[in-house]
């Protein structure tokens, strides 16, 4: 056996078993932390971490009306988000194929690495593969992430302790209206909903660790870490230049102070060095796999100029460019001025930065990918205004409210956009699901064509697994042999390769150029069509059923569809006339 042949067999081997060799690093993470947490001495912080203005953050021996009235209307306002989350969903969006495929259907979702593709991101989705023993519909999907975000605001509330009631709730409500944030909390599968999660979680065990020195502080900033880089191969940057800026900081206090013993300064950042030892644990599954292939077709792919993902970013994601200018100030003074970078959030500021570079670096635009960077920009803002507002005055209050005020309006609108865009596709296409059930009902032929003049391949597969989902048997399918319905035949006009939707999903797809006769013509919501080609595909037809969820944002001179640049298919091209309509015609004989 070739050394090649050797090195593909030992990279199949421990894919196959990339979840074992986690959790076994997961018990030796936990043991490394509980033996570094007892050796370490930690160095005064240069500040008071994650309390940097000192008696100005003090909280109030009491709360007061104004907290009381805020801590109510946030209740409120979480139950309406809430609400949100569970309206009117189904497994009809993009991507839920995942779950239709293979969670709903009591199948396990295997972890992606894909090698060939350049992805390592092995915990994504698996939390389905153990909810399928629990529950198999939307609600029950849906109850898994809306318990995760109350434990996510719950942290976020206890992270920002130095602020009053109603100030973390500003803060809090700020950070659930972000576009990043709300896409993948009102969605399934999206890995960015765990690396919030964790990231928070560690940023908690941080703050607990540099007021207690608890071990299971230590331990857990080590444990969050472990997790969060599982979720999304940008992580690292994050974990790492977070740990890295911190131990430079650290270095610059000890070396005022006349310190010399190396030793004793690993001793006394010995959390730091620990979650630099997890990374390196990463980055060493990472290249083992990538290495033998070095094949990033899934970025490549994806790829846009330079210039259009910036621009796309300022759009939508103001939160990093302002990060990146307060913080570069604060960096100025410090080199300069010999001001203090406060010793946890300037390092948590460096990493959620590097965490953009490295997004922006690949250049892939998307609408939450900018989650983390967004979150934490947010936390450290709000800290570094807390800072900058102890010297109060007239003018420092305007700068911050208005700054704040314009991002909170600036979220809102373009999440809003991105909500009635995911629910106006899944409420057509479940309409549509009801209208084939009654038209199937009274079909007499053995198959019924499904003609999409306009989709692709990939939308027809999503809308091949929704539809076995809800019941309806498919051309090339297994047969059921007390099956009485008509079969689905999917057929449009892209040349599919061996007759299959996409090459990764066992769907068929048939390539014609125009509907057999008593065909059903299927104009898709989110297909990139105008009027006319509407028209064109319905020419000697008759319209049977058609559903429009937003009349709105049909007109052309509509100010709510300049918002299309958080858009999922549509983000850098203007929106199609047609846009969340969804129409079916009946081709004549």
């Amino acid at each position: 056996m070739s050394v090649h042949q050797l090195l593909h067999h030992a990279n199949e081997l421990f894919t196959s078993h990339v979840l074992l060799l986690w959790l076994f690093f997961l018990g030796f993470v936990i043991t490394s932390g509980l033996w570094l947490s007892k050796r370490s001495h930690p160095m005064p912080a240069s500040l008071p971490a994650g309390d940097s203005t000192g008696q100005h953050t003090k909280l109030l021996a009491r709360v007061s009306i104004p907290d009381v009235i805020a801590a109510a209307m946030f209740l409120t306002f979480l139950a309406a988000y809430l609400i949100l989350i569970f309206y009117k969903e189904d497994f009809a969006y993009y991507d839920d194929e995942m779950l239709t495929d293979f969670s709903v259907q009591g199948r396990n979702f295997l972890p992606p690495v894909w090698s060939a593709l350049g992805r390592f991101y092995p915990l994504a989705d698996q939390e389905f593969n153990l909810l399928k023993f629990i529950t198999r519909s939307p609600a029950g999907y849906h109850a898994l992430v809306a318990l995760q975000l109350l434990a996510l605001v719950a942290v976020l509330f206890v992270v920002l302790r130095a602020f009053q009631v109603r100030y973390r709730v500003l803060v809090v409500v700020a950070a659930m209206v972000a576009p990043s944030f709300l896409i993948p909390f009102t969605g399934f599968v999206y890995p960015e909903r765990n690396v919030l999660f964790w990231l928070a979680v560690m940023l908690l065990c941080l703050q607990a660790y540099s007021r207690t020195k608890a071990r299971i502080y230590f331990v857990g900033c080590l444990v969050a870490a472990h997790f969060a880089l599982y979720y999304k191969e940008t992580v690292v940057l994050f974990v790492v230049a977070y740990a890295i800026t911190q131990l430079l900081l650290q270095l610059s206090t000890a070396r005022r102070s006349g310190q010399t013993s190396w030793w004793e300064f690993v001793r006394e950042n010995a959390l730091s060095v620990g979650m630099l030892g997890v990374s390196a644990i990463y980055l060493m599954f990472f290249l083992f796999v990538m290495l033998p292939h070095r094949s990033f077709s899934y970025i490549n792919g994806l790829r846009e100029p330079l210039a259009l993902v910036l621009l796309a970013y300022l759009q939508i994601d103001w939160l990093p460019f302002i990060l990146l200018v307060v913080f570069s100030l604060r960096l100025g003074l410090f080199l300069f001025s010999n001001e203090r970078l406060d010793a946890m959030w300037d390092p948590l500021a460096a990493g959620a930065l590097a965490y953009f570079f490295g997004v922006v670096s690949v250049r892939i635009n998307s609408g939450y990918y900018m989650a983390p960077v967004e979150l934490f920009a947010l936390l450290y803002l709000a800290n570094m205004s807390l800072l900058w507002l102890s010297k109060a005055s007239r003018l420092r209050m305007a700068v911050v409210a208005v700054a704040f005020l314009s991002v909170l309006l600036h979220d809102v609108a373009y999440s809003s956009f991105r909500m009635v865009e995911r629910k106006g596709v899944i409420t057509t296409k479940s309409q549509f699901a009801d209208f084939l059930s009654g038209y199937l009902s009274a079909a007499k032929s053995p198959k019924v064509e499904l003609f999409f003049p306009y989709a692709d391949g990939y939308r027809l597969m999503g809308l091949s697994s929704y539809l076995r989902y809800k019941g309806f048997p498919l051309q090339g399918q297994h047969v059921a042999s007390n099956e009485t319905s008509p079969r689905l035949v999917i057929a449009g006009r892209e040349p599919f390769d061996d007759s299959r939707c996409v090459n990764y999903r066992d769907y068929a797809c048939i390539h014609t150029e125009r509907p057999d006769p008593g065909a059903l013509i299927v104009i898709l919501p989110d297909d990139d069509v105008s009027r006319s080609d509407v028209q064109r595909a319905a020419k000697d037809s008759d319209p049977v059923f058609s559903a429009n969820a937003c009349a709105a944002c049909t007109k052309p001179d509509s100010r709510f569809r300049s918002l299309h640049a958080i858009s999922v298919e549509f983000s850098v091209k203007p929106l199609p006339e047609h846009w969340l309509r969804l129409d079916v015609y009946q081709s004549r004989p």
